[in-house]
Formats: C-alpha cells, structure tokens, sequence
C-alpha cells in the first residue's frame, strides 16, 4: 500500500457508504484534485463514509474492503478510455453493467469532466450521472439515502437538484436510428458560484505524478475564447479564488515541506495573481507552475520561477501559423511567443514543453510548415540566449490530432483522418529531425480516434464499450470493425445545423434556456 498523509478511516455502521471509484492507476488518479476534493467533502459529512479504489487496487484503500460491500459506487471519470475502464471494473466485480439489471443494488454513479461533457456513451450503465461542480454532491446522496425507501423514491429525491441526470428519466426519443428529440425533465449543470474552500491536496503521497507538490486550486473555469476548448463551456464562468482562502493552504504546503502546485487553466489568468505572487514569496515557498499563457509573463513571475528553481515551463502554442490561431480564438502572436521564451530562458528556465495540436477546421501542409518553423525559431532563441552555458536546454514538443469535443465551437466537425493525422505527425517529425536539443511526441491518431467516438458517441456506444473492456488493447482495432454500427460516423462527418446532438438535453445555469440543439437526427449505421 502507498505511504499517505491526510487518510481518512471511519466507523462503516449506520453510515451511507460511498466506494469513491478513479478507473485509472493510483499514480494517475491521486494526481487529480477531483478526486481529493469528492474525497473530502463525502467524509466530511457526519452520516458518509467515503473509500478510494483505483485500476491497481481492487481492495478500497481505507480499510481493504471489497467493492461490492458499498451502498454508492461513485466513479470520477477524467479521460474517455477510463469508460472502458470503468466497465471492466464492474466487470471483474461482477456488477452488472446495465442499470435496468441492477435496481440500485448497488447504486452506481458517475461524474467528472468526461461525463459532463457527454455522458451518453455510458448513461444505460448509470443510475445517476453528476454534471459540473461536486462540492454539493453529499447532502443530495445523504438526503436521498434517508429518506428514499425504494429505488424509485431515491430517484424521485434527486431528480430536481442541479447537477443531477438520471439516464431512465431524461432520455433520446430516437426513430429509424434517428435522435428526434429528448424526454423527460431537463437537467441543470451545478455551477457553484462562491466556492467556499479551493480545491487542494488532502491527502499527501509521493506515489503520484505530483508527488513533490501540494496542489492548490487558484481558479476554475477560463476567461479565454479558445474554440476548441470545452473546459470554458462546462465550467464557466471563470471564478478565481479569493487569495484570502488560498493563504492558509499556502502555508499548509510549506508546513508539508512541498512546493505550491498552482492549479488552473493558466497560473496568470488570475485577476490577483501579484498578490498571490506576494504571499507565496513572504512564505518563502517555491512554486511549481501549469502552463502559463504567453503575453502574461511578468517580471515577478520570472522572479519566482528564479527563487524556486524552476527549470521547466509548459507552453501551448497550439500551432505555428498565427492566422491559424487567431482562427480557434487564440489571439497570440509568434513574436510573443518568442518574446516570452527569451524572458523565461533569460531567466534560468531551461527546458520548454511545447503543445500543439494537429487537424484543427481548415488546417493544411503550409499550417503544418509554420509549427516546423515555429519551432526551430524557439529553438534559435534557446542558441541565443544559452550562449557561454555549460548546458543546452531541451525542448519536448507533444502533438495532439484535435478531438471536436461536446460543447465547443466545434462539436459538429469531423476529426482529421487516421492516416492523414499520421502524415502531418511524419511530416513535422522528419523536419525537426537530428536537432540536438528537440525530442517530440505524439498520441497515435488511432487513440485519438477511439477517444472521439467515446466523446462523441450515443447510448448505442456502450455495447461497443462492454466489448472493449472484455478484450485487451491489441484486440481493439478488430471490434471497432466487427461492431454493429459505423464508427467513422462519430468522429468523421461534418454534423449539420439540423441535427440533434446526443449530449445537447441538459443546460447550464447562465443560459436560462434549452440547450437542446438541431431538429433532426442522423443515420449512423453502415
């Protein structure tokens, strides 16, 4: 077992149990404030005890029991291949997948930013899904465990509350394979407006990707217009923490001996962030940065990257051709880009991560020259800058192929081909290659691919989903193609105004109107 600080362990009897669910490794999901957050907020509550199971520890970690012992399975999904892992689980605990089979015994749950993007590939195996904010989860689970004396009542208690759908009451009306329209009520995503305690590090370990972090959470949401972006749709509106909370939680990650992992779309989005800057340096803490926008970066940032010896940086520039990115809502140039890498190298950063994303709406081969050309400018900037130092820094370039999320600007258009995503990767590989000081790497097109049709996909695709999580990965290809239904018809074809989305039932607060989009459905058999 990991050696943790912050634990919770408490009496099971009388008490709504709740199996708190991350289908991924435990290195993977102790990485995610989510999970500390959910964790610590269903404990809290007097009348819940709230256990953590992971892909690699089938025995909960609080008290070794076994899955099946709990009243409330609650999975916390963050990437859509943990759907495939949420079944296996279920799976290999012999729960049965569909809800229809189950009757609330036991009660299985969902939440997280997969399932608030678009639930429905996994909804029929669900009897309730959580969308947006959980701070508020407990006291809806713990009202409806008292009070419901039968599955339907337990429904009936939960039914109204923002941030609750439950798949058997709000459902596609479908004809000839054709989404019609939606019945049942209309579900409200939770949006907390005044987040009373900042999402943190509760339980402290070093068996984690931030293992040498105390995580802090400085904002939610985004304040910026990236088309293709779906963290500012679900989890708007942008609301930055008030830095009177973050102070005590600053001081608790010096008290851990841990550097301050700063947590949001980008450390200097926040309105404050000078006084945030100002409280961290009077503790004589370091930081640990996300990735920074460029044309933010200020002098007292720099400065304390230099006091807590920073030496890496995360940057998405997302593509080398500024036209492009003016495009998608990234309203950045390459100059400042450039500007901002001499600043951070000037500074003692050494080694640069750089995001890019491939396959993005009107994107051809000259775009793909500029993210060549882009680099190498970096690059040039690093031999510039770096001249009379005993050490070269790296740049890792990731790519990404571009995957229409639900709820962007850009749900209705196709992805980018398998094969024409690998050409464009071969392409920018073969440029770059010999240069010393690059490495670069890339999710296969295929993943991405599979990841789109779990994005993107109906209520159909959770029969294709129980069939991946029966088989091992290297038998995946073979079900895509055996399966029923077309894949391509996911993540392929351009979607028209016309048609009704599988993810468009519910809305989000701030709207005061239906989010349901499109009057006709689409044909998507082969």
């Amino acid at each position: 077992m990991p050696e943790e600080k912050g634990i919770i362990r408490k009496d099971p009897g009388g008490k709504l149990n709740i199996a708190l669910v991350c289908p991924n490794t435990y290195w993977v999901g102790m990485s995610n404030l989510g999970v500390h957050t959910i964790y610590r907020v269903l404990n809290k509550h007097p009348g819940i005890v709230c256990e953590r199971f992971f892909m690699d520890t089938p025995k909960s970690i609080e008290s070794s029991r076994a899955l099946s012992s709990f009243h409330i399975i609650a999975f916390s999904i963050s990437y859509e291949l943990d759907l495939i892992n949420m079944i296996k689980i279920m799976l290999k605990n012999r729960i049965p997948i569909k809800a229809t089979s189950r009757g609330g015994k036991p009660f299985v749950i969902a939440g997280g930013a997969v399932i608030t993007l678009n639930p429905e590939p996994v909804a029929n195996a669900l009897d309730i899904c959580f969308l947006g904010d959980g701070e508020v989860i407990a006291d809806v689970l713990y009202q409806a465990f008292t009070t419901g004396d039968t599955y339907e009542r337990f429904l009936d208690i939960l039914q109204d509350k923002q941030g609750i759908y439950i798949p058997s009451r709000t459902y596609p009306v479908v004809l000839d394979d054709i989404i019609t329209g939606f019945k049942g009520y209309t579900p409200v995503i939770s949006v907390v407006r005044s987040i009373s305690s900042p999402a943190y590090t509760h339980i402290i370990t070093r068996d984690t990707v931030f293992g040498d972090m105390f995580l802090v959470e400085i904002a939610r949401g985004c304040p910026w217009g990236c088309k293709f972006c779906s963290a500012r749709e679900i989890y708007r509106p942008f609301r930055p923490m008030d830095v009177e909370k973050l102070k005590p939680l600053f001081k608790r990650s010096v008290e851990s001996g841990l550097k301050v992992g700063l947590v949001g779309p980008a450390l200097n989005d926040h309105p404050d962030i000078a006084l945030i800057y100002d409280s961290i340096m009077g503790l004589n803490a370091k930081i640990d940065p996300p990735s920074l926008r460029p044309g933010m970066i200020t002098d007292d940032l720099l400065e304390l990257l230099r006091l807590s010896g920073v030496r890496g940086i995360t940057l998405a520039p997302e593509t080398g051709s500024q036209e492009l990115r003016y495009s998608i809502g990234k309203i950045i140039e390459n100059d400042t880009i450039l500007n901002d890498i001499y600043a951070l190298v000037s500074y003692g950063i050494r080694d640069i991560k750089l995001y890019f994303i491939i396959g993005l709406p009107n994107e051809d081969l000259g775009h793909i020259d500029a993210t060549v050309d882009l680099i190498k400018r970096i690059r040039q900037t690093f031999i510039k800058v770096s001249m009379g130092n005993r050490r070269l820094g790296h740049i890792s370039v990731n790519i990404n192929t571009m995957i229409a999320k639900p709820h962007t600007h850009f749900e209705r258009l196709p992805m980018l081909e398998t094969r024409q995503a690998k050409a464009r990767i071969r392409r920018i590989v073969k440029s770059l290659k010999g240069m010393s000081n690059i490495s670069i790497g890339f999710e296969g097109p295929k993943w991405a691919y599979l990841q789109g049709i779990l994005a993107r996909g109906d209520r159909d695709v959770l029969d294709l989903i129980i069939e991946l999580a029966k088989r091992e990965t290297n038998k995946w290809q073979y079900i895509l193609k055996v399966w029923p239904k077309n894949p391509d018809c996911y993540v392929l074809r351009d979607r028209p105004k016309d048609e009704i989305l599988p993810w468009s039932f519910y809305i989000h607060p701030d709207t005061k109107k239906s989010a349901l989009r499109g009057a006709e459905g689409w044909l998507c058999h082969n």
